[in-house]
């Protein structure tokens, strides 16, 4: 794989601003971010370069995942004293990988059932 910058030929015409920029963009990501080496990168088919993005963006999804349910159970652990109920993690902070939230099907609320709703949990809550 040659890199080129922009206005260098490549041997089957000029590369535009747009297709050296997406290059440089994979180079700066595959040295910057994965570590590869410049050779290890230019050796890469696009497949295989692909496959290697997609386990590192997955790895890096599954440590950002982490560190948000690190937080959400230090959030609960240190709101669960102040509850009369035992929480769970979940009731503290929502994320999208935790499953269905009912965000297709959720029901419309009038103020007046909204403000009941409120009301109950208040008192059971004891809030009264």
């Amino acid at each position: 794989m040659q890199l080129n910058g922009p206005g260098k030929k490549n041997g089957a015409g000029d590369l535009t601003d747009r297709q050296s920029t997406d290059i440089l963009t994979l180079l700066g990501t595959a040295l910057g971010c994965i570590g590869l080496s410049l050779d290890d990168f230019c050796r890469c088919t696009p497949a295989e370069f692909s496959a290697i993005h997609q386990c590192w963006a997955d790895n890096e999804r599954r440590k950002e995942r982490g560190a948000w349910e690190r937080t959400r159970m230090q959030c609960t652990t240190m709101l669960q004293p102040y509850s009369r109920h035992r929480l769970d993690p979940e009731d503290v902070l929502r994320f999208e990988w935790d499953g269905d939230h009912g965000d297709d099907d959720t029901e419309k609320l009038t103020a007046k059932e909204i403000r009941e709703r409120f009301e109950k949990v208040k008192r059971e809550q004891g809030l009264e």
